[in-house]
């Protein structure tokens, strides 16, 4: 049984699905596509391979080691898990990713990818070459900002109470001419299954002139513009005070809102603001676990459909969801507007799944390229078994996939054609020998970084006011 696209709706189809060179050529009533050379999926649910719109690979070695607290505390810990990293770190942390995510059913994934402490093209060319090794396919935006991070945060007198918090993040960064050539240099040479985009932190953590760089070499080799925007209320404070103005605003009037703008969270808009992106083109990315898992709050997603919105969905990193399923991701994406929506606005699970796929290959430059099970797209398939609790009895496949299952039926996965996933285990990587050598770099970072936690931990009292100051609550 094939999910396929019909119209704004799913049909499911029973299907053969016949591929050449990596490419869907068409679908066929069964028993109809004469090759010798067949993969059978009877008693399976074929559904496009899920696209991953925002994440993070490097905290997959550190998942499970920052607390339960709010973005700018919790940051905190996840930047001192980070430091120090080495090559194998970056190579083993993207196998671990693709492991998670293969496993999940995810063949895609836009990975916006710190290196610390400097923008690296070696770092880079080690995440990209790990990708292509483990078979999915992956956009790698690398991560630029030339603001340290003390001064990304609206700290008054008050807040700091004495308390010197300057060296947080102040190690001088590389000039911005110097992170747009490094990364310019990375997009001309990946392209294809593993490709490139441009991704600045977020608005304050840029100064304008690395923004509008950034925005011009998106343009420039037609790439994505990737960036957190607005994912917390000190993140929409602090715009205020850097630009007098809203975020978004000074965001349009430095040309940055474009159709090739991916805005990653956006939950603290301002009035006018979802009118202002659709009328853009521009993308968002909405994460909602990691959004709940940080008490960060809620984007308005009926709102943004409603207005017409591009919008895509994302895991984030495993130390602020604690998983990487996309799955997940979209029962949360579904359930958590009926909250506070209308039933009327509620988004249906077809609509999800379209936001997991179609819309997320549109979102990150992908579009016609993958996102559907379609003649002429890569041969990016899901096969679930529908002889899993989540699909017995089958009623509504659509609704079962997105409300019911989580990953448990996934079985074999392909990437432009080529089995990466078998019986539920990835056929490109040696999962056993990736875990035991996992288990020992992240306990030796932790300990070798414990200095970085503690000067990190001695921060957080200022951090703390300030949130307390602005948001009206006391952590």
């Amino acid at each position: 049984m094939c999910l396929v696209r019909d119209g704004s709706d799913w049909r499911a189809d029973v299907n053969d699905i016949e591929l050449a060179e990596g490419r869907i050529l068409a679908l066929h009533p069964p028993g109809t596509a004469g090759s010798d050379d067949r993969l059978e999926a009877a008693g399976m649910l074929a559904i496009p391979g899920l696209i991953n719109a925002h994440f993070h690979s490097p905290d997959q070695l550190i998942r499970g080691s920052a607390p339960d607290l709010p973005l700018e505390l919790w940051s905190l810990h996840s930047a001192a898990g980070r430091a120090g990293r080495t090559p194998r770190e970056i190579e083993l942390a993207v196998q671990l990713a693709c492991i998670e995510m293969l496993r999940g059913g995810i063949t895609t994934v836009l990975d916006h990818l710190r290196l610390s402490p400097d923008l690296d093209r070696d770092g880079l060319e080690t995440a990209a070459r790990a990708y292509h090794a483990g078979g999915m396919r992956a956009v790698i935006a690398p991560v630029l900002a030339d603001r340290p991070v003390s001064a990304t945060m609206p700290l008054s007198e008050a807040d700091l109470d004495g308390a010197d918090i300057a060296a947080y993040g102040a190690r001088p960064t590389l000039p911005w001419r110097e992170q747009i050539a490094i990364a310019e240099d990375f997009a001309a040479c990946w392209t294809g299954r593993v490709g490139a985009a441009a991704g600045p932190s977020g608005p304050q953590r840029c100064s304008d002139e690395l923004l509008v760089a950034a925005n011009d070499l998106a343009a420039r080799r037609g790439l994505v513009l990737h960036m957190h925007v607005l994912e917390t209320r000190v993140q929409r404070a602090m715009g205020l005070q850097l630009y007098g103005r809203p975020m978004l605003a000074h965001l349009d009037a430095l040309g940055l809102l474009t159709r090739r703008a991916n805005l990653v969270h956006a939950v603290w808009l301002e009035e006018g603001d979802i009118a202002r992106i659709a009328a853009s083109g521009a993308a968002v990315v909405h994460n909602p676990v990691s959004n709940a898992r940080l008490g960060s709050g809620t984007c308005a997603l009926p709102a943004m459909l409603r207005a017409g919105v591009r919008v895509a969905l994302g895991t984030d990193s495993a130390c602020c969801n604690d998983a990487v399923n996309l799955i997940e991701t979209m029962k949360w994406a579904a359930l958590l507007p009926r909250l506070t929506s209308h039933e009327a606005d509620w988004p249906l699970p077809a609509r999800i799944l379209s936001l997991a796929t179609e819309g997320a290959a549109d979102a990150i430059g992908l579009g016609g390229v993958t996102g559907a099970l379609a003649a002429g797209l890569e041969a990016d398939i899901a096969l679930l078994r529908l002889n899993s609790p989540a699909f017995v009895p089958l009623h509504d496949p659509v609704r079962q996939l997105v409300q019911g299952e989580n990953g448990a039926a996934i079985d074999t996965v392909l990437v432009s054609g080529r089995i990466v996933l078998r019986h539920g285990i990835c056929t490109l990587l040696d999962e056993a020998a990736i875990w035991e050598e996992a288990r020992a770099l992240s306990a030796r970072r932790l300990r070798d970084n414990s200095e970085v936690y503690r000067d990190a931990a001695a921060l957080a009292a200022p951090i703390r006011r300030m949130r307390a100051r602005l948001c009206g609550c006391v952590d």
